[in-house]
């Protein structure tokens, strides 16, 4: 029954993923986004982890994902069916004179950059001087002082345009590489492993489906072993700092090598332990789901406290038995798992369908305009991390939607006097 289980997930992605490919004309839908890298790590967990020290995986957890993706790739094929069909469906109707767009978003994009770098820069030198200098540059008081303020703010604007940095790059381009690094460098400080890895993976869907082009598998492989290598990177500059001699230990590269398994799984195994345990409670309340936007209208209305998202450690599951740490548990459970204990079964779907609708509504709009791109390239590296965690609960997704927004109007009103009209085929130049 358990080889079953995750057999029918395996054909469920690979038959929706195909027909998604035809209707939308890329490999990197929202489905294939969110359900490949979930189903390649539930089959390594269910293959692997007990060989390497992991519970093992309670196949009956798959089913919920399997009904959720379903679910989310019917939404998908109902948005086509409704704004992807009929005789305005050609690429050449949808597409802006790209030659002037792109110029004036690369203006844009490095124009912004250039002016927020100062005040990240400044924000780096006062929180190093808050914690006594480099020494502490890893530790948790840093990492407090470093995200805090107007600068928090302007370390989320750095991503969408770090990523329209990195997608669009060409060789020769030194400027933009000088902008790209130093962005990278301020994103690397937050010591959050999944804001540095999704705005790779984020790249990558947008080089790629900027030029139309494919992802061969070898680039494939070198980008889970870049992954592997950022992931390693955070701790070791952290230890470098606490504990230099440690990174001359052999053990100590063996316990990054173990970690970024548990990484992983943590999220696939957690939520199979939950549901092994008939856990009822993970976190708090169901809405600390919409916790960005309650706290939005808190905070501008002054209407109550700010709400902090996430499940406490000493509610999370162990999955690692060696492990005897009493607060060593993990407490994240994938998207899915996520919603099905915040919201139940059917607030599950619901949300599941909102964000289908968002997420390929997106696609389809990802023609309009480059910004529009980067904002469906930042959801969908989400979506692919979402075998960790749940990533719509942080003021992140909205505040991203906003600066996106923003940088399209900018980019738009700069190229407005150059951008030259769009003709139809049929019609014959006078010139």
């Amino acid at each position: 029954m358990d080889y079953l289980i995750i057999g029918g997930l395996v054909f469920e992605v690979v038959a929706l993923s195909h027909i998604d490919h035809r209707l939308f004309r890329t490999w990197f839908t929202p489905f294939n986004l969110l359900a490949w890298p979930y189903t390649v790590i539930v089959v390594l967990a269910f293959l692997f982890a007990p060989a390497l020290g992991f519970v093992s995986l309670y196949p009956p957890s798959v089913l919920i994902w399997i009904i959720g993706l379903l679910v989310f790739w019917a939404t998908g094929f109902v948005i086509h069916c409704v704004l992807d069909c009929g005789p305005d469906r050609s690429v050449g109707r949808h597409e802006i004179n790209r030659a002037f767009f792109d110029n004036s978003a690369t203006k844009i994009a490095t124009s912004v950059s250039i002016a927020i770098m100062p005040v990240l820069a400044l924000n780096l030198y006062r929180a190093l001087g808050s914690v006594g200098g480099w020494m502490q540059a890893g530790s948790y008081d840093f990492k407090v002082a470093y995200e805090h303020g107007l600068a928090a703010h302007a370390l989320q604007l750095a991503l969408p345009l770090c990523i329209y940095l990195m997608g669009s790059y060409r060789k020769g381009q030194r400027l933009q590489l000088f902008i790209v690094l130093c962005l990278i460098l301020f994103l690397f400080f937050t010591q959050v492993k999944g804001t540095i890895l999704s705005a790779i993976v984020a790249a990558v869907i947008f080089r790629t489906l900027r030029n139309e082009s494919r992802l061969p598998l070898k680039r494939i492989l070198l980008a889970i072993a870049a992954s592997y290598v950022m992931f390693t990177a955070v701790y070791v500059i952290g230890i470098s700092f606490s504990n230099p001699s440690a990174l001359a230990q052999p053990d100590t590269y063996f316990y990054f090598a173990r970690h970024y398994m548990h990484y992983l799984w943590s999220g696939v195994l957690a939520f199979s332990e939950a549901r092994r345990a008939n856990v009822g409670v993970i976190g708090g309340p169901w809405y600390l789901l919409f916790s960005p936007f309650i706290n939005l209208y808190r905070a501008t209305l002054h209407a109550g406290p700010i709400l902090i998202s996430g499940g406490p450690l000493e509610l999370g599951m162990n999955i690692d038995p060696s492990n005897i740490m009493a607060d060593g548990g993990t407490n994240v459970y994938t998207m899915i798992g996520t919603l099905y204990y915040y919201v139940g079964s059917c607030g599950a779907m619901l949300v599941m369908i909102a964000f289908g609708g968002l997420c390929y509504t997106l696609l389809l709009l990802r023609r309009k305009g480059e910004w529009a791109l980067v904002l469906y390239s930042v959801i969908g590296s989400w979506l692919v991390f979402s075998f960790f965690e749940y990533y719509f609960a942080s003021l992140g997704f909205p505040e991203t939607m906003v600066y996106c927004l923003l940088l399209a109007v900018l980019s738009r009103r700069s190229s407005s006097f150059f951008r030259l009209p769009v003709r139809s085929p049929s019609v014959s130049s006078k010139f």
